[in-house]
């Protein structure tokens, strides 16, 4: 999954749960191809990880929250549904995984 390919296109507020050793190599990647989203981890236990992919208008609305000085990053990644206001679509990983190794992957 490491060749880079202009046809992978996340738009809005995507979440793709998961084993933290099976996300990396997908955020890795969508770090890669898309370096204008913000990709990070909400942490739900040590072996449960959900990846949050954040675009556009949902990227500006997460970056307004963490400029309030009465939010902490932490509470901010561990809550960012309740902070954006909007539910995420939900991906499985690897359906995602599949078509990011086709080259053709639009959401």
């Amino acid at each position: 999954m490491s060749e880079i390919n202009s046809n992978i296109q996340f738009t809005g507020f995507v979440k793709i749960k998961g084993s933290a050793h099976k996300l990396n190599p997908v955020a890795k990647f969508i770090r890669e191809t898309l370096p204008e989203s913000f990709v990070f981890y909400g942490d739900k236990s040590k072996y449960k990880r959900t990846l949050y992919i954040l675009t556009g208008k949902h990227q500006d609305r997460f970056v307004s929250c963490m400029k309030k000085k009465n939010n902490s990053f932490m509470d901010l990644k561990q809550n960012v549904e309740k902070y954006i206001g909007k539910t995420a679509k939900t991906l499985k990983r690897k359906n995602v995984e599949k078509k990011l190794k086709n080259g053709s992957f639009y959401v």
